[in-house]
This record gives C-alpha cells, sequence and structure tokens, in this order.
C-alpha cells in the first residue's frame, strides 16, 4: 500500500478532477439511454431495450459513485470516530446488487422471447448498438483510472464495461438477422449478456462483503501482521490479533503483545508501530502490552 506525501491541495485537486470524470459519465450514459430506447422501440429488438435499461441503470450506479465519493470525504465527528470512508463500499455492494437485478431481467426477457422470437430491423439495432459501444467504451475510459483506487468506482465502471461487451454481442446479432434473418439471435444475446454479468458481479462481491463484515485483508493476513509483531525485539509471544479495514485505504489491528522479561514497554510498543507502519501501513493499531509470565489479563477478567 503506497505512502502519500501529497498536500491537502492535492487531494482536493485530485477530489475535484474525479468528481468532474463522474458527472460526464452520467451525462453521456443518460443521453445513450435516450437513444437506445428510441432505436429499440423503432427496431422492435428486445436486446437493444435491454442495453437501454442496462446504461440507463449505469447512469444511476455512477450517480451513487459520485454521491458516495462526497460522503466518504466527510470529516470524522465523536459519533463516526473511523469517519465516512465506508459510504463507497455501501455504493459498491448497491451497485452490484443492481447489476444482479438487471441480469436476471434480462435473462427471464430473454426466456420469454426465445418461446416467440420477434421481428427486429437490423440495421436499426446495429446502428444504435455502435453508438452505444463508443458511448460505454467512452465513459469506460473516464473512470478506469478512478476504478482502480475504489471498489466504489469500479462497480460503476464494469456496469460500463458490461455494456461495452454488450454492445458487441448486439452488434453481432443484428449483422446475422440482417444477413440469415436468424430472430434466435437476439434473445441468445439477451441471454449471453445477462449470464456475463452475473459471473463478473460474482468475482467483485465478495471482497466488498469481506470488507463490511470487518474481515481480514488478503494482503496482509492476520499471519503475517502476526509475524511481523513476533519479531521486534522485546516481543515473547502474540495473541489475541484482530486484523481489519476501515475502509479500502486503511487498516486496523488490535493484539496483546506479551514482553520479554525485563523489556522496556514504551520502547517495545514504539518499535512495534514503527514496524506496522513501516512494513504494512497500518497506521491504527490498538496494542495491549502483557507482562511476560503474568497471563492474559483479558482472560483473567
Amino acid at each position: 500500500m503506497p505512502h502519500d506525501h501529497t498536500g491537502p491541495g492535492h487531494h482536493n485537486h485530485h477530489h475535484a478532477a474525479g468528481d468532474r470524470l463522474l458527472g460526464w459519465a452520467v451525462a453521456a450514459n443518460l443521453g445513450l439511454t435516450a437513444v437506445q430506447i428510441a432505436g429499440g422501440l423503432v427496431s422492435g429488438s428486445i436486446a437493444l431495450l435491454a442495453d437501454a435499461m442496462h446504461n440507463l441503470s449505469d447512469a444511476l450506479a455512477l450517480l451513487l459513485a459520485w454521491a458516495a465519493r462526497r460522503v466518504a470525504r466527510r470529516a470524522a465527528t465523536p459519533a463516526m470516530s473511523f469517519g465516512y470512508g465506508r459510504a463507497q463500499t455501501i455504493a459498491a455492494l448497491v451497485n452490484y446488487a443492481a447489476l444482479a437485478l438487471v441480469a436476471l431481467y434480462l435473462a427471464a426477457e430473454g426466456l420469454m422471447r426465445l418461446l416467440d422470437p420477434p421481428a427486429v430491423e437490423g440495421w436499426v439495432v446495429v446502428a444504435v448498438a455502435a453508438v452505444a459501444l463508443a458511448v460505454d467504451a467512452a465513459t469506460a475510459a473516464l473512470t478506469w483510472r478512478l476504478a482502480k483506487e475504489s471498489a466504489n468506482v469500479r462497480a460503476a465502471f464494469l456496469h460500463n464495461l458490461a455494456d461495452a461487451l454488450g454492445s458487441v454481442a448486439v452488434i453481432v446479432a443484428g449483422t446475422l438477422i440482417l444477413l440469415y434473418d436468424w430472430r434466435l439471435i437476439d434473445p441468445l444475446a439477451t441471454l449471453a449478456i445477462a449470464a456475463y454479468i452475473l459471473w463478473m458481479v460474482a468475482g467483485e462481491l465478495r471482497p466488498v462483503v469481506r470488507l463490511l463484515m470487518l474481515g481480514a485483508p488478503e494482503d496482509p493476513g492476520p499471519e503475517a501482521v502476526a509475524s511481523t509483531l513476533a519479531a521486534v525485539p522485546g516481543v515473547a509471544s502474540v495473541h489475541h490479533l484482530h486484523l481489519w479495514q476501515i475502509d479500502e485505504g486503511r487498516l486496523a489491528v488490535q493484539a496483546h503483545l506479551v514482553l520479554a522479561d525485563g523489556a522496556d514497554q514504551a520502547r517495545v510498543l514504539r518499535a512495534a508501530r514503527a514496524a506496522l507502519a513501516g512494513r504494512h501501513a497500518i497506521a491504527h493499531a490498538t496494542l495491549e502490552p502483557e507482562p511476560f509470565g503474568a497471563g492474559c489479563a483479558e482472560a483473567a477478567a
């Protein structure tokens, strides 16, 4: 986890620039949604109307991501002593849940259309899907850098990435209808888009739930942190260790340190905190020292 030595002015500029990028992405997706709805109604393509719904969900997902970013920057209070950083994680969870519901709806519509494939105006489908692909690709480009920094924005980014791939599927379906009048390809493309969305959500949802459930991060894991503490001069052993994520950018640890006989308590605690910050970027550490042979005070209580 990198250390940030930049000042508050840099952070403010970075946040403002990110908010502007998300604002442009929201506007682009709302415009695209209107175009796709019109194209789907004219052509009769369920895949195109489904893609329009997905793009509308993209705009809402981006709007939620934008709002969560702003809430997360609020200062900590006595009632919210860890701050509001998890607002972004909650937004990511909502966005992934919405994405899964959209996928299930698309799957249901695709299955119904398999029974009675409708007539589709292929050229309209191809033209509108091509516009959608361009807008989705542009939106993904706008949010790509922010998506690397935050699960919140990554959830919105994946909405757009799924749409871009969905637009490719719609273009292929429209082309096959034009060439071979193969109407089944339209609901089949819808089912393929739904399956991809569900697969994507399944992979991304786990770390979000893990953070909200106070699970330990995968890197560093509890074993690595315990080893770091045990290696500090003056520490005989480590137990009662709890490691969790405050939010995506901050880790916290709580542990009991059994001090070696004759160890200087203040020096050991300073060295332990320095080791945690230097090796694992853990700045929030609650360490309880225990004299060697005295037994765990918490267990006795």
